[in-house]
């Protein structure tokens, strides 16, 4: 028996009196988990997670200490600002903003909006090398990992599209296009 059966069992036995006991426990639950915050203090937060975590096992693994320092520096900044923003929001806005890419992979997915075209992964490589000082000095081979899986969770989050091209020999991705032919 899980804690939400016995909470919903001790609603429907204070409440006996009432016409219809079951439905005001699932009313009063249904208000309670809409209230209650999600496992995300802003969104797109795991997101953020799952990639420093990704990075941090990539660079980690070959010992280089400084580039992690520089990484949980750079996620540190990152968190707070996103924090702040999300507080600044949520507190001017009654709407919630829809979750997406945060940090380093929300700026490639920006950068890609942007300038569109094809993305091969020396592409997202020189905008890290450009736009993301912690990682400038990480080395090509570590980058290059980093990079091809920002590209990799962002077609997996259907926002690009992964083109192989076996006759020259190459894999670029692309802004995905809507049905409606919006992007």
């Amino acid at each position: 028996m899980s804690y939400r059966s016995v909470i919903e069992h001790a609603l429907r036995v204070y409440y006996a009196e009432a016409a219809d006991p079951n439905a005001i426990a699932r009313e009063l639950l249904a208000k309670y988990d809409a209230d209650r915050p999600g496992p995300e203090a802003y969104p797109g937060e795991l997101d953020m997670l799952r990639g420093l975590l990704t990075t941090l096992h990539i660079v980690a693994e070959h010992g280089d200490l400084d580039d992690v320092r520089k990484l949980l520096t750079e996620h540190h900044s990152d968190d707070q600002a996103a924090r702040a923003e999300w507080e600044k929001a949520s507190a001017t806005a009654p709407t919630t903003t829809a979750a997406g890419p945060t940090g380093r992979v929300g700026q490639l997915l920006d950068a890609i909006r942007t300038a569109r075209g094809e993305w091969p992964v020396h592409r997202a490589i020189a905008f890290y090398r450009d736009n993301v000082p912690a990682l400038r000095s990480m080395p090509h081979r570590h980058l290059r990992t980093v990079a091809r899986g920002d590209l990799r969770d962002l077609t997996a989050w259907g926002h690009l599209q992964r083109h192989d091209d076996p006759e020259n020999a190459r894999r670029f991705y692309t802004l995905k296009t809507r049905k409606d032919g919006a992007r």
